[in-house]
Parts: C-alpha cells; structure tokens; sequence
C-alpha cells in the first residue's frame, strides 16, 4: 500500500483534502494531509519571513518524522512550490511527485514570477496584517455554489512571502530521476503554460475534461480514481 502526502495551495490547509482522503484511506492507502505554517489551524504562525522555504522544510521534516518511504508527493496550486522544494530536501523518501494542477518551477522561479497576473490581485486583497493576502473569490477560482461555499467558510489569510519567495536549487536532478506526474484541469486556464512546460520537462501529463482549478477539492470522485492508478 502506498503513502499519500498531499499538500494544500493557497488559503487552504488539511482540510481540503477532506472529501478525498477517505477515497484513497477506503483503498487501503495511507494519506498525510499537514496544514502549512500559516494557514487554518496554524495561522498564528503567520509572520513575513514565513515563505516557501519554511513550508518546503516542514514538508521535508514531516516524511523525516513519520518514517515515510517511497511517499506519492502530490501538490495542489501553490502546494505544487512546495512539493517541489520539499523534493529536493528528503529524495531518499520521494517515490513519485504528482502536480495537481500546480505550480511546476525550476529553480530562481517563484509563484509571481510563473503567473504574473497573481501579484495584482495578491496586491487587491490584503489581509488583516500587512503581509498577508486574503482569499480570492472562490467562485473565480472554479467552485460551484455548493463548493464555493465550503471552501470559503473555512479558507485563511496567508503570508504573502510564500508566492514571492524563490525556488532555491536542487528539485531538477531529484525530479530527472522519478516518476512525476501533471494532472491539468482542462476547464480552467491558469496553468494552461505551466502544464506545457511540464510536458516539454518529460512529465506525464494528463488533461482533466469537466474539472476546474478547486474541482478538484469540491468533487474528488474522478480524481481519486486518477491517483489509486497511480499506485
């Protein structure tokens, strides 16, 4: 039986997964859902230097803790910066790296830098500290209004640092040598680019008809069928 590490994107925390865990516990699998420093339960920890090496580390640390071996890494969104970095800190732990419609970088990029268009909006919707960044709309981001509501009810400002924060170097070598999938939500265009640039990396990709960007969280069925092929 595999291990499942899933790591939450942007305003979220291990709640997301909370729909799609059971999917994959039900198969026999084991599944890890942390919260970043930051976020939900953790958003006490919120301060301006808490940025995408801290949680790349706690990722990192989490696999050293739990014993974990030949995990499935898998990222949603911003969690995808994440996973990437927290590769490069514990490979001997990493079994397959899967992007769910994520962030994808190279090393010296950050989450601004890939998608230009996120460092407005981040500047429009300030949180209750200087550093942070209030959810976006999740309506825009591809939530019904059942989904929408779900998420939005439980979502938390987040450290601004985390997208600005640079890639640092190590995760091209420890991804040029395992299986790394990319899953693209085919009904929304954010990583449209991003998901190309996977490809021409010699990731797998796969192109998810009728799902959006959070669909993935708000209606897990067919995604979970997606990963339980991976294992």
């Amino acid at each position: 039986m595999a291990t499942f590490v899933l790591v939450h994107g942007s305003w979220g925390g291990g709640w997301v997964w909370d729909r799609l865990r059971p999917l994959l516990e039900s198969a026999g699998h084991t599944v890890l859902t942390p919260t970043l420093a930051g976020l939900a339960e953790r958003h006490e920890l919120s301060a301006p230097d808490v940025g995408l090496g801290v949680h790349a580390r706690e990722i990192a640390q989490l696999l050293e803790s739990e014993g974990v071996q030949d995990a499935i890494l898998l990222g949603h969104s911003y969690g995808g910066m994440v996973i990437t970095g927290a590769a490069a800190l514990a490979a001997d732990r990493v079994g397959q790296v899967v992007y769910a419609d994520a962030f994808a970088p190279v090393t010296g990029e950050s989450a601004f830098g890939m998608l230009p268009w996120l460092e407005p909006a981040f500047a429009e919707a300030r949180g209750p500290a200087e550093w942070e960044v209030a959810p976006l709309d999740t309506g825009a981001l591809g939530a019904d209004e059942e989904g929408a509501a779900w998420l939005s009810s439980r979502m938390t400002p987040m450290p601004r640092f985390t997208h600005e924060e640079a890639l640092g170097p190590g995760s091209e070598e420890v991804l040029a040598a395992k299986p790394v999938t990319y899953f693209y939500c085919a009904d929304q265009d954010f990583f449209t680019e991003v998901a190309a640039a996977a490809e021409k990396r010699g990731f797998r990709v796969v192109a998810l008809s009728g799902v959006t960007h959070v669909g993935l969280l708000t209606h897990p069925d067919g995604f979970a069928q997606e990963l339980l092929k991976l294992t």
